[in-house]
């Protein structure tokens, strides 16, 4: 019934979707570590519109890394 899908072409756009949404997370959950915060935040990032209350968290949040930056000035 399905015989005229092609496996290798199924499969490598399957790698191709995966590889497009871990590289995102990856670069999100490495600025949220970078600002101080849970770099598992970055994974609310995987449901609908969920980027966006991430990108939410990391502009209005405290940064710990710039109270530990004053307290060392």
């Amino acid at each position: 019934m399905l015989a005229f899908i092609d496996v290798p072409i199924v499969l490598s756009a399957f790698f191709f979707a995966i590889i497009l949404a871990v590289i995102p997370i990856w670069f999100t959950w490495r600025a949220l570590d970078r600002a101080g915060l849970a770099g598992p935040l970055a994974l609310i990032g995987l449901i609908p519109l969920g980027i966006f209350i991430v990108l939410g968290i990391l502009a209005f949040a405290e940064w710990p890394v710039l109270k530990q930056q004053a307290e060392r000035s």
